[in-house]
């Protein structure tokens, strides 16, 4: 019996970068190429001929499935291949298709999906499998005037689906700006689409194409018309991703728990689903759920992370399992299970930045400072000149503290500040060892530059630390603004009027006590410290403050 024949068909128009690179690796598998140009103006139509193609014109229509049924009219082999000018097959799955050519059905009774890996800038993969040979049948035609499909045609006839090894990589995502253009574009025809003939296809295309431009509202309504029980029989994969991208906009809204219950609900639909499984598990760490967290992850299927006919990074999302595992496990204490986990995932990720700095806190945590002390070493020669930088240096000299080397925790302290003059725990973190020294005016010096800055959270560990530091300088002014800070900080009276330095002592001993309550234990230890150095100085001095109003 003689081999099937296979035709090649696409449509191009100003391909004359892209189309040599495509036509080279698949002339040698392919019976004939059919071409048909929707209006080049450049070389692309020599270069189709010089490759022996039979080149076709046709006025587009902003319609991409009447362009690929053109040029399905004109194809005469037994099976049809299409791809786009920027797809490409390797040497080894060339060879597969040929292997698979030998084996075409003359029943014409089947289509077969190739794994599309889409190419993205930075070295990103996304996967997910495309129907891309199908028999020539008068009755299978693409609908759609973009994201075109045939496989509701495939479904009409009964066409048995086979999932091939073959990988073909697009090249077309790699240019971010060209990527928005081309969503732009591509929202245009899919709006033409929704008022000649609205259905969950152009909904969920509307809904993805409306979340990758950001209009988030707009992503939101149209993926729930997707969550519908025709969608859910008819496209699981769309039903399912659907309602993964509305639980996302829940997450960007801050809405919870209307995300975990949109999940809670698509599980009990598809209890085997292990990316809701991940996605539910994430959810629940997110509401401080740690335990139902790990329950959900330890019942995913690493292997199984794929959505099929959806792209998506498969070595990323297991990646970022092992990493939610990790998190749940160090949220319960099980921290030498976390690391097992954070382990996992940086053989998958080695040059994670993020990994990395969290595996050397980990360790820190565990105890294993020489570990810590290694992985942020790792982190430190691909983190750049940023912020990342200083933090890894901060952590570097908290290490280099509690091993002893003062004089190089000082080191890494100045060298994250330099990086990064706001990083208020470097900051913190050297003015105590200023402190130490007694080298009290470098220490105000740091203090001082960083306050204006702080952000909530460290803001009373500094004034607390300045007051101190005043106190010893017997900068008794300076300690009086400061205490009126940290009053108006605190929401206390400020109204008080200060006669002597018991007086000062006073007021300080009454923001320890509140700090307590409110338990800032360490600001509060630093507080009492200087209300102690207040004592201090009324035993050395017969100094007497003039009446101060802390408002004025």
């Amino acid at each position: 019996m003689p081999m099937a024949k296979l035709s090649l068909c696409m449509i191009v128009k100003d391909e004359e970068k892209n189309l040599p690179g495509c036509l080279e690796c698949i002339k040698e598998v392919v019976d004939e190429i059919i071409i048909v140009d929707t209006g080049s103006t450049d070389n692309t139509i020599k270069i189709a001929k010089d490759y022996g193609a039979k080149v076709y014109y046709f006025d587009w229509c902003d319609d991409f499935s009447a362009a690929r049924n053109e040029s399905l009219k004109y194809a005469t082999g037994d099976y049809i291949l299409y791809l786009d000018a920027d797809d490409r097959l390797e040497k080894e799955d060339v060879k597969k298709l040929v292997a698979l050519k030998k084996d075409f059905s003359p029943a014409k009774n089947e289509v077969f999906y190739f794994k599309l890996v889409n190419l993205h800038e930075n070295g990103h993969k996304e996967s997910c499998y495309q129907l891309r040979i199908f028999p020539n049948l008068k009755e299978l035609r693409f609908k759609g005037r973009v994201h075109e499909q045939i496989g509701p045609a495939v479904k009409r006839l009964g066409l048995a689906n086979k999932l091939t090894n073959i990988c073909l990589y697009h090249t077309g995502y790699r240019d971010p700006s060209l990527n928005y253009l081309k969503a732009k574009r591509n929202l245009e025809l899919l709006l033409k689409d929704l008022e000649e003939n609205p259905n969950a296809y152009i909904h969920y295309y509307l809904g993805q194409t409306y979340f990758y431009l950001g209009d988030f509202q707009k992503a939101k309504d149209f993926f729930k018309k997707v969550l519908i029980p025709e969608a859910k029989t008819e496209c699981p994969w769309m039903y399912i991703t659907s309602g993964i991208q509305l639980g996302n906009i829940y997450l960007k809204e801050g809405a919870i728990q209307k995300n975990i219950s949109l999940l809670e609900n698509l599980y009990k639909e598809f209890p085997d689903n292990d990316v809701i499984r991940l996605f539910l598990g994430q959810s629940y760490l997110m509401a401080n759920r740690p335990q139902d967290s790990l329950n959900t992850l330890l019942l995913v299927n690493p292997e199984r992370l794929t959505l099929l006919f959806v792209p998506i990074s498969e070595k990323e999302y297991k990646a970022f399992y092992y990493l939610k595992l990790a998190d749940a496990y160090a949220r319960l204490k099980y921290l030498r299970l976390a690391e097992g986990s954070y382990q996992k995932a940086l053989k998958i990720l080695p040059d994670n930045l993020k990994l990395l700095i969290d595996l050397g806190k980990l360790n820190l945590e565990i105890g294993e400072k020489q570990k810590a002390m290694e992985y942020f070493k790792r982190a430190l020669k691909i983190s750049g000149d940023g912020p990342r930088k200083s933090q890894i240096y901060t952590l570097l000299g908290v290490i280099s503290i509690e091993e002893g080397g003062l004089e190089q925790a000082e080191s890494y302290f100045n060298k994250a500040l330099n990086i990064f003059p706001f990083n208020f725990r470097a900051a913190v973190h050297l003015a105590e060892l200023k402190i130490e020294k007694n080298c009290l005016a470098q220490a105000q010096r740091i203090l001082e530059k960083v306050l204006p800055f702080c952000k909530n959270g460290m803001n009373l560990y500094i004034m607390s630390m300045l007051s101190f530091v005043y106190t010893k300088q017997y900068m008794i002014e300076k300690c009086i603004q400061m205490a009126d800070k940290m009053l108006k900080a605190l929401n206390l009276p400020r109204n008080l009027v200060l006669n002597s330095l018991l007086d000062l002592a006073k007021v300080y001993k009454n923001i320890a006590q509140i700090l307590q309550m409110q338990n800032k234990n360490a600001e509060a230890d630093i507080i009492l410290k200087t209300t102690y150095a207040i004592y201090g100085l009324m035993k050395d001095t017969e100094l007497f403050l003039a009446s101060a109003d802390l408002i004025k």
